[in-house]
């Protein structure tokens, strides 16, 4: 098995795009609670799309500071 290492470049990278979702997703929310939609099928599609991609980089940070912060810890 092939291990991969993540620099902590690369995971405040992940980070940073995991904000940008939170961020995004609020902002939507916020506007959805005081704006017409044109497309109400379109916004729910981009605020599933928002929140899974958010959702998924939620996990793969967290992994990757466990595994970081274990590999820290065994040196």
């Amino acid at each position: 098995m092939k291990h991969t290492t993540i620099t902590i470049q690369e995971l405040e990278c992940l980070e940073h795009l995991r904000n940008v979702g939170h961020f995004v997703n609020t902002l939507m929310q916020e506007q959805d609670c005081t704006t017409l939609r044109r497309d109400p099928a379109q916004q729910s599609q981009l605020t599933s799309v928002i929140y899974l991609m958010t959702a998924q980089l939620d996990g793969v940070v967290e992994r990757c500071n466990q595994r970081w912060l274990t590999g820290e810890a065994n040196a």
